[in-house]
C-alpha cells in the first residue's frame, strides 16, 4: 500500500512540474524567473529562500484523505480492493524566487490562470495513466501568516493547489479480472484530457489575442465567429470550460460534440481564408500550419468524446 501510495505522489510530483513548464517556457512575461525545467525544485521555500538562484519550489506540505472515501470508511463499506492512489489529496506550495516582486508576480498570474483554465492534467508516466485534478486553494490572511510562521519564514507570494485523482475507482474482489478494461480506459481518459487541454489552451490564447485587436476589428471577428458556429466567443468557452468539469466527474460529454465540430469549422473558415490569398508569406504559412493542428486537435477531441 505504502509503494502504491508513494508512486501516486512521485507521479503528480512530475505531471505537475511538467505542466508548470510547459505554461511558462514560451512566456516572454515569466521567462526572467524561469529559462529550464531545471529550475523547478521540489524543496521547502524555507531552504531556496536562502539562496539567490532563480527558482520556483513545490513544496509537498501535507497529504490527506479524500472525504469521499472517509466517508465510506465511516459508513462501513462493502471491503473491496480500492485503487490506494484514488484517495490521496496532495497540497502544494508554489513560490517563485526571481529575487524580482514584479517577476515573481508575473509568474504566479501566469500559473493561476493556468491552473484556472486547466482543472485536469494528465502525467507523463504510461505505467500509471493518471488524469490529476488539480484545484486553487485559497487561505485567509491569518491562515497564511501561521503558514509561514510554522514554515519559520517571511510570508511570500504563492499558488495554493489541491491534487487528487480524477475518479475514483473501488474494484471489489469479484471485478479484479475486469482490470485490463479499466486500464484501456484509464489511458484513454489520459489521451482525451491531453487533448481537452490543447484544445482549450489555443482557444483561450486566440480569443485573448482578439480582446487586444482594436475595437472595430475586434467586433468583425467576434460577428464572424458567431455566424460560423451560431455560438458567441463567450459561450464557446464556458463549454470548453464545462467540459473540463465533466471529464473531471466522468459525466456524460456527448452534448460537448456539437461545440466542438462548430469550433473546427470555424477554424476550417480560418483557414480557407487564409489558403485563398493571393500571396502567402513566411509567417502566414506557419498560421496555416498551426490552424491545420487545430483542426485535428478539435475533430479528435469531438472523436473521442463521441466513443
Amino acid at each position: 500500500m505504502l509503494m502504491v501510495r508513494n508512486v501516486f505522489i512521485s507521479t503528480a510530483d512530475k505531471a505537475l512540474a511538467d505542466f508548470i513548464w510547459k505554461t511558462v517556457e514560451n512566456e516572454p512575461a515569466t521567462k526572467n524567473v524561469l529559462s529550464s525545467r531545471e529550475q523547478i525544485v521540489f524543496s521547502s521555500p524555507k531552504s531556496t529562500n536562502k539562496t539567490k538562484i532563480r527558482r520556483l519550489t513545490i513544496f509537498l506540505y501535507n497529504v490527506t484523505e479524500q472525504a469521499e472515501t472517509r466517508k465510506m470508511k465511516l459508513a462501513g463499506d462493502s471491503p473491496g480492493k480500492e485503487i490506494e492512489s484514488s484517495s490521496l489529496e496532495l497540497h502544494y506550495l508554489i513560490t517563485p524566487f526571481s529575487g524580482n516582486d514584479e517577476d515573481d508576480l508575473s509568474l504566479v498570474e501566469e500559473l493561476i490562470h493556468a491552473f484556472s483554465a486547466t482543472p485536469l492534467i494528465a502525467s507523463a508516466d504510461d505505467e500509471t495513466n493518471l488524469g490529476l485534478k488539480v484545484k486553487l486553494d485559497s487561505l485567509s490572511t491569518d491562515e497564511l501568516s501561521r503558514f509561514w510562521i510554522a514554515l519559520n519564514s517571511p510570508l511570500r507570494l504563492s499558488v495554493i493547489l489541491t491534487v487528487s485523482a480524477a475518479g475514483t475507482q473501488h474494484l471489489s474482489d469479484n471485478q479484479t479480472n475486469c482490470m485490463s478494461a479499466v486500464n484501456q480506459a484509464s489511458v484513454d481518459m489520459k489521451l482525451t484530457v491531453q487533448l481537452y487541454q490543447t484544445v482549450l489552451k489555443n482557444f483561450a490564447e486566440q480569443s485573448e489575442g482578439w480582446k487586444r485587436r482594436n475595437i472595430v476589428v475586434n467586433q468583425w471577428i467576434l460577428q464572424d465567429f458567431k455566424k460560423s458556429t451560431d455560438m458567441t466567443v463567450d459561450e464557446m468557452q464556458t463549454a470548453l470550460i464545462n467540459l473540463g468539469t465533466k471529464l473531471e466527474q466522468g459525466g456524460s460529454r456527448s452534448q460537448f460534440v456539437k461545440p466542438l465540430t462548430q469550433l473546427a469549422k470555424y477554424y476550417e473558415h480560418q483557414l480557407g481564408e487564409m489558403k485563398g490569398l493571393h500571396r502567402v508569406s513566411h509567417r502566414q504559412k506557419e498560421n496555416i500550419e498551426m490552424i491545420s493542428s487545430w483542426i485535428r486537435d478539435v475533430k479528435s477531441l469531438a472523436e473521442a468524446l463521441s466513443k
